[in-house]
């Protein structure tokens, strides 16, 4: 049987549509398989004497120059020396600006640092507000900005209406004169204009890799060469534009990057050079890896014997295999490829279900070589086996044989303006990773990874789907084809080799268009040109996969997620409030004094959708109890976007490996500071919902589905109570689930012991009884092991938002009728009514820190469903390793934490059901 992965394949490849000529041959070019002339064994001897064993070491893989660091900057409007309203008289466009003159004054134009972007630099220069904090870009749209018929948050900003110019002097050594050298951008955002010394070298769109230009004849050496980029104004519509869309204005933030946001180097270039370096598994058999290793020789002049060597290093740096093979470069670029055997191969596995070694493999030739890093893994994707045929995609990810159920959740990039470094982004993925997030969607909303992210995600074993930026449509015309062509390209050479990526995909929502896929069909046959190792789904959702936003946006209720069981859930989740010390951080603390919020700019701009309706739309799943002031708001937000989380997540692992293979939130990292879809937001602090989700994701865990949370009095209630071991061990021990009725007296209780094989899940019972009140119910549910000891809870609430009737009536209108009404108006009627989680029988707790670890123990006579953990500290590297769990009475749990440095201001910790209490030592 065929499935989708097989038809587009053969439908990509049979396409002769392309959209860069340079491209189009370099994919194509033919591939010269090369046999090995010389095996070297690990000490260097060479048993073959008729070939002449290689230097010990190969050559520096280049030597450059970085131009990194301090350029000069200034601002001009997007003039246009020729355009048609100077024809007949119109309101002529403004004249353009010739500062790529090198006699240009530039003693007023402002300090930037690259890589960064426009908006850092205008800042750090104290020439605008920081557009993230405050109300500084809603005041800057609402004043300035244009079209003036737009919504404010669609508008452009002054900064963004205009064409920024770049410039930088710098010196080439005395050594490189007369060699040829190449100007190389790794990334300018978006599309730019170059010039050398006052000469125009390059015009290049595209901000993920280019221009490369050879500028040997216009350097002059002497400490006067001048590099200027002029870039352009971005375009007013993101569709079809290979570039991060949430700043356009649709997405909680508004921000739409310029600059040169990596990095630029002069280059080094030799006659010979070898270049694309790609390494992949070719197969794994009784210990054996063999890997395939492809390059390109470039010849810069007549091409001829190319000697080349091959070394394969283990982890710690131990060459394990070391080759030579006769090749020949051709003038021009040729390709060739070689198959390497690796002994007592290591296995680099996703985390939880192995080690992640990292090889190194080097191929020189004379005068030029190149590097990567390796991890020996094989990924294919098979059938479900109750989801199949030629309309669906094969979604079971199968890593070194071992069919996988991944838990994950997308990302987002972390840095809009491209200034703060990696230390957010590594202190995230360690959060991941706690949480056994072990697969990441790099979202087509987004942008495209930098190198940093995928060596973490190498080296801590998170798999990635790599999105290309490109969301909600793709119209475009020819002129974008070639660039998004061109752009592919580099992108899918540039991370071909990761272990950590196992699947690309062409964009964020983009289904068939009236014009044609011409987008899509050049992509994907480029990845697959390039990279025939990992599949490609053209979309997301697309062939099995799905995004569900019914709760949320049309104000469904939770229970509407029981309805959706697909392959993959590719996206869902509600928005939720970031902590009051986050938003501390980005606008007036006063304005948190007010509740309902007043429509402050500062509110506006950091909300979810740029309004203060979306109040109302996270309070009709928040309504724990009265919403009377922001602390609490925050708090029962989290919570019901953990719990939505939940109910959605364990319902797909109910039926891993037969119907379902993998889900993936929205969200667990934060673009711009404010409400969101995350779990961790900008600063890096988790939310209530991430601890949830490190629960609900749990690697050995048992939990129940049920299809109701709101059930009255007499009505049956049933929960499937699952173990699921997703580990490469067996687990054995016991599942016990006991319902609690709102005075904490047993109603049902079931147990069963569990003796599960590695990487299954099973159903232990099901549990059932029949509601005896209209109150609140609590489900708990415990994994223990052989002796006893803790491996999963779970705890859910019943019944736990009475809706009194105004509210029903309220939350029975669509929410498109509500849009107008005042926010005071839309929260009043859940400014009251019972907090049932609260008006339990009360327990007590208490807290100490011991051993470095904090100890919470229930002191009291009945469970504490909700304990929390107040004021843990944020910085880069603090974690909680738990948070908004529950306990039985006498219950006690070791919280494992680390500060990183930071304080902890008098911790306390409490339960919807206890008083606080000051954590002692």
């Amino acid at each position: 049987m065929t499935s989708l992965d097989d038809r587009e394949r053969a439908r990509s490849l049979a396409s002769p549509l392309f959209g860069d000529r340079w491209v189009q041959e370099h994919a194509a070019l033919l591939v010269h398989e090369v046999v090995p002339e010389s095996v070297r064994d690990g000490v260097g001897r060479a048993p073959d004497a008729e070939i002449p064993a290689p230097a010990d070491d190969p050559p520096p893989s280049r030597e450059t120059i970085p131009l990194d660091g301090e350029w000069l900057l200034a601002g001009a409007p997007a003039g246009r020396e020729f355009a048609i309203e100077r024809w007949f008289g119109g309101q002529a466009p403004p004249a353009p600006v010739g500062w790529h003159r090198p006699d240009t004054d530039r003693s007023t134009w402002i300090r930037a640092t690259v890589p960064g972007t426009v908006q850092a630099a205008l800042t750090a220069a104290g020439e605008i507000p920081d557009p993230l904090l405050h109300d500084h870009t809603h005041a800057e749209l609402t004043e300035h900005g244009v079209p003036r018929e737009w919504p404010w948050y669609f508008r452009r900003t002054r900064v963004e209406e205009q064409q920024w110019w770049y410039a930088r002097r710098f010196d080439v050594p005395a050594a490189w004169r007369g060699e040829r050298v190449r100007l190389v951008f790794d990334g300018v955002d978006d599309a730019a204009s170059f010039w050398l010394n006052g000469e125009p070298i390059a015009r290049h769109t595209g901000m993920y890799g280019g221009p490369d230009i050879d500028v040997t004849a216009l350097l002059r050496g002497d400490g006067t060469d001048e590099v200027v980029v002029r870039i352009d104004a971005p375009p007013r519509d993101w569709h079809g534009v290979l570039k991060p869309s949430p700043g356009w204005g649709w997405h909680y933030g508004h921000l739409i990057s310029m600059g040169i946001w990596r990095g630029v180097r002069l280059e080094r270039v030799p006659d010979l050079e070898l270049d694309d370096l790609f390494v992949s598994t070719v197969s794994i058999e009784q210990g054996t890896a063999r890997l395939r290793v492809q390059w390109d020789l470039i010849a810069h002049t007549a091409g001829g014997p190319a000697p080349t060597r091959v070394r394969v290093l283990d982890p710690e740096g131990t060459v394990i295999a070391d080759v030579t093979a006769e090749t020949v470069a051709s003038a021009g670029t040729s390709r060739h490829a070689i198959e390497v055997d690796v002994p007592d191969a290591r296995l680099w596995w996703p985390f939880g279900y192995g080690a992640q070694p990292l090889y190194r493999v080097e191929a020189s030739v004379d005068g030029s070589s190149r590097s990567s890093t390796v991890g020996i893994r094989t990924v294919e994707m098979r059938a479900l086996p109750a989801v199949s045929g030629d309309d669906v995609y094969d979604w079971q990810f199968v890593v070194n044989g071992r069919p996988l159920f991944l838990k994950g959740a997308n990302w987002c990039f972390t840095d809009p303006m491209a200034r703060r470094g990696f230390d957010v982004d590594r202190h995230i993925l360690d959060l991941c990773v706690r949480a056994n997030l072990q697969m990441l969607r790099a979202w087509g909303g987004g942008t495209i990874e930098s190198d940093a992210f995928y060596d973490e995600c190498d080296r801590r074993g998170i798999l990635v789907l790599q999105e290309f930026p490109l969301t909600f449509g793709l119209d475009a015309t020819g002129q974008t084809l070639a660039t998004v062509d061109e752009q592919a390209s580099r992108i899918v050479r540039r991370l071909r080799t990761h272990p950590s990526l196992v699947m690309w995909g062409g964009g964020n929502e983009n289904p068939d268009t009236v014009s044609g896929d011409d987008l899509l069909t050049v992509i994907g046959t480029r990845v697959r040109q390039y990279d025939p190792t990992r599949p490609f789904h053209r979309t997301d959702p697309w062939g099995g996969s799905e995004h569900f936003y019914g709760v949320y946006h049309e104000g469904q209720p939770v229970e509407a997620y029981a309805e959706h069981v697909p392959p993959v859930f590719g996206e869902y989740g509600l928005s939720s409030q970031c902590d009051l010390d986050s938003m501390a951080r980005f606008l007036d603390p006063a304005l948190l004094e007010q509740w309902p919020p007043p429509a402050h700019g500062a509110i506006l701009q950091h909300q979810a959708q740029f309004s203060l309706f979306d109040l109302f739309k996270q309070a009709r799943y928040a309504h724990y109890g009265p919403l009377t002031d922001w602390a609490t708001f925050v708090e029962y937000s989290q919570l019901a976007q953990g719990d939505a989380l939940r109910f959605a997540s364990e319902r797909l692992r109910a039926h891993a490996g037969t119907r379902t293979a993998a889900y993936w939130f929205y969200k667990v990292g934060e673009v711009f500071p404010g409400a969101s879809w995350a779990i961790v937001d900008y600063y890096g602090r988790a939310k209530l919902s991430y601890y949830r989700a490190r629960q609900f994701g749990a690697a050995r865990t048992a939990f129940a589905v049920y299809d109701r949370t709101a059930l009255a009095a007499g009505e049956t209630f049933s929960a499937q109570v699952h173990v699921a071991n997703d580990t490469p061990e067996a687990l054995v021990g016991a599942v016990t689930a006991r319902l609690y009725d709102a005075r904490f007296g047993v109603i049902a209780e079931r147990a069963a012991s569990v003796d599960l094989d590695a990487d299954s899940h099973a159903l232990a019972f099901t549990l059932e009884a029949e509601v005896p009140a209209d109150e609140v119910l609590v489900l708990a549910v415990h994994l223990r092991d052989t002796r006893g000891e803790r491996v999963s809870s779970a705890w859910y609430a019943l019944n736990a938002q009475p809706k009194s009737a105004e509210v029903a009536a309220l939350e029975a209108e669509p929410l498109d009728s509500l849009t107008d009404r005042p926010i005071e108006e839309l929260l009043a009627p859940y400014a009251t009514g019972p907090a049932p989680l609260k008006e339990q029988p009360r327990t007590r707790l208490e807290a100490r820190f011991s051993d470095g670890v904090l100890r919470v123990r229930n002191v009291g006579a009945v469970p504490a469903p909700i304990v929390l953990i107040d004021g843990s500290p944020t910085a880069p590297g603090a974690w909680l390793d738990d948070n908004a769990f529950g306990l039985e009475a006498g219950e006690e749990r070791v919280i494992a934490f680390d500060s990183a440095g930071a304080s902890w201001e008098a911790p306390r910790v409490r339960a919807w059901n206890a008083d606080a209490v000051a954590v002692t030592s």
